[in-house]
């Protein structure tokens, strides 16, 4: 059985840490700014539902917020 076999501990600890920064990568750059993102186009658009009210105002809103976070992504 290999989980016993001391000779493969150092194997496992490889691929284990290879697996897990791949994760972790994969997480900061792909996922989380989807959501930050995603996030950031509902606020805009529940701020414009209670404030403005207008479908123009939601409209422009939400460009400004995209064009916002691509230059964000970029630095």
């Amino acid at each position: 059985m290999p989980q016993l076999d001391t000779t493969m501990y150092l194997t496992q600890y490889r691929w284990t840490l290879l697996v897990l920064f791949l994760l972790f990568f994969l997480l900061v750059f792909f996922v989380l700014p989807t959501i930050k993102m995603n996030w950031l186009i509902r606020k805009s658009v529940m701020k414009s539902k209670a404030i403005l009210g207008g479908c123009l105002e939601l409209t422009k809103e939400v460009v400004f917020i995209w064009r916002d976070v691509s230059i964000i992504g970029k630095k």
